[in-house]
């Protein structure tokens, strides 16, 4: 269906809006995409963890470990200013091109 491209297509744009002012780990980050979405984004875990990692290795987003129990360690992610510059410029481009749609195919 059509909006599966669109949520593919903007997994990183989503990524760094949900890291926008805080920090999160992969599987909290899936989490509370579904909650907000009402599950209409049901992503995989391996193409979020993917992206993850191809964010942080071109700048985009930063990682450190934190303790989540005696034993376990999570891997939390945050914005770097290279991917907050990309989120205020595909925010501007989201925005212009969904009331572009929205002139098209809205009835008035």
């Amino acid at each position: 269906m059509f909006y599966h491209q669109i949520i593919k297509g903007s997994i990183k744009f989503v990524i760094l809006s949900m890291l926008e002012g805080r920090e999160t780990y992969g599987y909290g980050l899936i989490q509370a995409v579904n909650r907000k979405t009402k599950g209409f984004f049901q992503w995989r875990q391996s193409a979020v963890y993917t992206t993850l990692h191809k964010m942080e290795k071109a700048g985009l987003i930063k990682s450190r470990w934190k303790s989540a129990g005696i034993v376990r360690k999570r891997k939390y992610y945050h914005l770097t200013a290279k991917g907050r510059q990309l989120l205020i410029a595909n925010r501007t481009e989201w925005l212009t091109f969904s009331r572009c749609m929205n002139r098209l195919t809205i009835k008035t």
